[in-house]
């Protein structure tokens, strides 16, 4: 993406229909509609909202 996001705290390629997920940290929906009117011409977006995360960055068991 060539759209530098400060609140970007994580962007992964992956596969599938969608080419990246980019993981924002914003305080308002007004401000995601912000952002989105950013990138409107850069890309084509689906949008999706954390309401809860039940796991947290845990490392793996090692055997």
């Amino acid at each position: 993406m060539s759209i530098e996001l400060d609140n970007c705290i994580q962007c992964d390629k992956v596969t599938g229909e969608d080419c990246f997920i980019a993981r924002l940290v914003l305080k308002s929906i007004p401000e995601l509609d912000d952002v989105l009117e950013r990138i409107v011409e850069l890309a084509q977006t689906s949008t999706a909202i954390i309401k809860k995360s039940p796991v947290h960055n845990r490392l793996p068991k090692l055997c």
